[in-house]
Parts: structure tokens; sequence; C-alpha cells
């Protein structure tokens, strides 16, 4: 398995060199021996494409040229470069699944040029309504039509991002050499957003007991499509790293596109372990996360993947997600001790561990006081359809558990204004009101910081392949706790993610036990303290 560790940043609200009040390329050129320092190996990047950003730049107008945002093409390059003398790799977004309504190809088609309206997904009406009942993941229906062509275009997320059709052979051309594009300009991997959406049916039909995902969701051609950009891109370049975002999902299923030997992608995102807090498999409920289900999720994919030498991405947070330390920890009472064990515990597990910015320091998630403060498209799509059936209070409320814009507030750099993320007078974007108390300058220096302690972990990981490489067992006397063995050595990872403590029911002999980790000052060998992340190892007799 690659030994990596690799940094995700929104670049938008990451760093600034300016004034403007968005982050940009040269804000993250900036910060790269600040990466360098944290002790990762490659940084995933946002997209930062042309885009009209009604999702955040996942809307791409242009996949080859740089958002004058953030920059220009000068400036990625200068980032590559000064990425590389560091011996850091760049991870761009891949957005295969759907373009902007901006897009060239788009507005041509809307023209009615045949070509590219093949390179997307055009029905006629059916009784002079959408072909299909399929909700979007905004909110709505995820068709929408186009007078002048008498035509519905199909559009899983909002609708200025429509879908494009991987059927065509010619369009599946351009995505090789947009690949490649970027592979001479010295990208050394991609994420690819929703790709096990690509294949779409033959046959397009009503759900009569869902939201249509069943149908468009890990499609009959979805393995022939990784496997040609595998052999036209990915396997070109060893130093080529690859992750697929992958939802709605099984696990027999997504653990083929990562599994060695099927050639197709290097690991994946899956999402069901942060499903535990969705009520009724519904994420815009509100309700706490369900702890047992959560691990016992972990005991079954991480078994199943590695019985299958396949690879899981390990990560609780990311720009799509609310903070892991405000949906799983205690902020107010244990807020050093649930950022340490939720981070510690599951990126000393078997996959490739990412870190989402900020989490580093235990950033939080927002206070919103309105629904009218929501920014994400998501969000306010899906208020609107909340609004019908709840109180404005209730969906006030499912909105500051779930929305993603807690995941997209500044980076908490220091305790001066914005928080040193801009210069700018007149910021518009989140700044959370605890940048004061958390911040990077704050906890750089100070060796008990959440900062310090991920550094701990980051440096375990990474220099220790029995970490990486071990294999992983999980106990039955005791929830969340598993050990990695590696010829004849053996570490058990224990943690407690309530507010009280609880017993340890392992048989753990005080002298025969190092302990390699641990995010409090002591440990009982009986009970396990709030929050607590201990880390022990032995050789094995």
């Amino acid at each position: 398995m690659r030994n990596e560790f690799i940094y995700q940043i929104f670049p938008q609200t990451f760093y600034e060199i300016g004034n403007s009040g968005i982050g940009n390329i040269k804000g993250i050129i900036s910060k790269l021996d600040y990466l360098k320092d944290l002790g990762i190996t490659r940084i995933w990047i946002s997209p930062v494409t042309k885009s009209p950003f009604k999702d955040s730049g996942y809307d791409v107008q242009d996949y080859c040229e740089i958002d004058e945002k953030f920059g220009d093409m000068k400036d990625f390059e200068v980032l590559v470069l000064e990425a590389k003398k560091r011996n850091l790799k760049i991870i761009i977004d891949i957005v295969f699944n759907h373009t902007s309504n901006k897009h060239e190809w788009f507005k041509r088609a809307l023209n009615n040029e045949e070509k590219y309206m093949n390179y997307y997904i055009f029905k006629d009406p059916i009784d002079g309504k959408e072909p299909t009942n399929w909700k979007s993941k905004m909110g709505g229906s995820c068709w929408e039509y186009v007078p002048k062509l008498n035509k519905y275009y199909l559009h899983l997320f909002t609708k200025e991002q429509p879908d494009l059709n991987w059927e065509n052979k010619e369009l599946q051309k351009k995505f090789i050499e947009i690949l490649n594009f970027w592979r001479e300009k010295g990208v050394d991997g991609f994420r690819l957003d929703v790709c096990n959406l690509y294949s779409k049916p033959k046959v397009y039909e009503n759900d009569l007991f869902g939201d249509g995902r069943g149908f468009y969701t890990d499609g009959e051609h979805i393995e022939e499509y990784f496997k040609m950009l595998n052999i036209n891109v990915f396997s070109k370049d060893k130093e080529i790293f690859t992750v697929g975002e992958v939802s709605s999902t099984t696990k027999e299923k997504s653990l083929r596109y990562a599994k060695t030997e099927n050639e197709q992608l290097d690991s994946i995102f899956t999402f069901l372990h942060l499903k535990v807090d969705y009520k009724d498999n519904n994420k815009w409920s509100n309700m706490k996360p369900d702890l047992n289900s959560f691990w016992e999720l972990q005991k079954e994919w991480q078994t199943c993947f590695q019985n299958n030498n396949s690879t899981l991405a390990l990560f609780m947070n990311n720009h799509d997600q609310p903070r892991a330390i405000s949906r799983f920890g205690d902020t107010i009472n244990f807020w050093y001790e649930s950022a340490t064990s939720i981070f510690a515990f599951t990126s000393l597990m078997r996959g490739i561990p990412f870190i989402y910015q900020g989490e580093e320091i235990g950033m939080t998630n927002l206070n919103f006081e309105s629904i009218s403060d929501f920014k994400d498209i998501e969000s306010i799509g899906n208020a609107k359809d909340l609004l019908n059936t709840l109180s404005e209070e209730e969906v006030l409320n499912i909105l500051r558990a779930k929305s993603r814009d807690n995941a997209r507030s500044v980076m908490q750099w220091d305790n001066t204004e914005n928080s040193g993320f801009s210069k700018t007078k007149d910021l518009k974007l989140f700044l959370n009101e605890n940048y004061k108390r958390i911040n990077v300058q704050s906890q750089i220096k100070d060796r008990n910081s959440v900062l310090s302690f991920y550094k701990k972990v980051i440096k375990l990981r990474l220099t220790d392949n029995l970490y990486c490489d071990g294999n992983i067992n999980f106990f039955k006397e005791q929830e969340y706790s598993y050990s990695r063995t590696l010829n004849n050595r053996k570490a058990i990872i224990i943690t407690n993610w309530n507010n009280y403590d609880i017993n340890l029911n392992l048989e753990i002999k005080r002298n025969e036990w190092k302990i390699i980790l641990n995010n409090y000052d002591d440990f009982n060998f009986n009970l396990i303290k709030p929050y607590q992340v201990i880390v022990l190892e032995r050789n094995i007799k």
C-alpha cells in the first residue's frame, strides 16, 4: 500500500496574498512550508479552474484554464514547482460527471448542435412532463426543460450543472486529453468527483421507492470507464495517485474500484460512516451520530477491504461535511481531546489518511442565526423543500448541523483581523467567531496543542510501516479498539468517544506494553477517559 498522508485545500478559504477577500494560488504557495512542517506528502486542491461558482468551482466552465479569482496558469506552474522543491505532490479535483451550463460545450448544445447535445443527456418530455421522477441532490427535480429544444436535460446536482454523457466516445477522448494536459503541467494525482455516477442507465424510468439514485449509481460501464482512464493516463506515471469519490454505494461494488489488481483507482472515498446521523437515511434530519453504527461500519468495511486487497481513503472531514469535532465530539468540555482522538483513531486504520484544512487546529462548526445566513447552494435548495413540512426553527437546526457551509469558513491563521486569512476590509466569506482562541499561531509552538498532536500522528504513520502495512483486526470485547500487526510487532489503538469514562475490558499487562501515543498525561490501564486515544505497542513472542 502507498504510504501517503494527504491534505485538502479549499482554495477560496485557505489563504490570500492580496486584498480581494478570496483565497488564491499565491496564498497556497506562501503556506507550503507550513504544510511541509505538518508532515504531509500530497496536497489535494479543490477546483481552481474557470467557473461561475454556482457550486464552489465544481461547476467547471473550462477544464484547462485557471479562474482569475485564484490567479493564472503561471501561478499554478509556480505552485507545482515550489511544491516539488519541498517533496510535496499536487492532486487536483477532476469533475467529469457534469460541467457548468456556461461551458462552451453546453452553450453549443443549447444552440441545437447535435454533436454537443450528444455530450450531454437530453430526453424528450413524457406526457408533457419530466422523463422521470428523480430528485436532484440539491433539491427539486433533476430535469430542466429547454423550451426551444422541447427537451429536458439531466442534472443530478444543480440545474447549472448538466450531466455529461459518458457513452460518447469522442467525449471520452476529451477527458483523456484534459487529464494529460494537467499531467504535463506537473500534477501528480487526481481526485475524481462523484465518479461512480458516470455510467447512466440504458432505460430511464420512474423510481417508485426512492429518489432515483438506484438507477444511476455504480452503473453498468463504470469499471470500464475507470480502466480506460487508467490505461490512457493513470498508469503512465507511477507517481500519479488517484482517489475516487463514490456515493450511495456498497462495499462489494466500491472495493472493486480500488482493488490493486483491477487497475482502476488507487483508493476511494465512501461516506456511509458519515451518514450515521442521517435519520432514516435522510441527510436533512437532525439527530446525534449513532456511534454503534459508526463502529460496526468501520469493522465491516476495514475487514472487507483488507480481505480484498483494496484501499479506502480515511477521513472524517472535507469540504462537503460539517466539522467532525462538532459532529462526533464535545467542543465545550473536551475540545482538545475530541479533535485528537477522532483524528488519531481513524488515521491509524488501514488505508490512506486525509486531512481537511483547519481540522489540524480543531476548527469547529459555525454559529448560524438565520436560514438567510447560509450560502451553500445545496443547503439553500434543500431548505426550500424542508420548509414545506417543517418550521423555520426546525429547518435552521438541521442546516446548522448538516450544511456544507460549516466546512467553508476561512482558515484560522492567527488572532488578527480576518484571522490572518486576508487583508481585505470587506470579508464576505464566513469567519468563525472563535478564531481568536483557535488558530495556527497560538498552537504552532505549543507542544500540547492539537496541531502538535496531529504532527505526531502523521510522523508515526509515515515513518513506521506497522501503521501502513500492518494487518488490522478488531476486538470483540472492546468497542472502538483495534490492532495493527506486522511481522513480530503489534500495536493496539483504543479510544472512547463519550464524555464519561468507560472500562477497559482488554487484558493488557502494564509491563508488556509501551505507550506510543496518548492525548492525556496518563493511562489507567483499567479505564479510558472521555475522548482519550491511546496507542500501545509490544513485540510478539
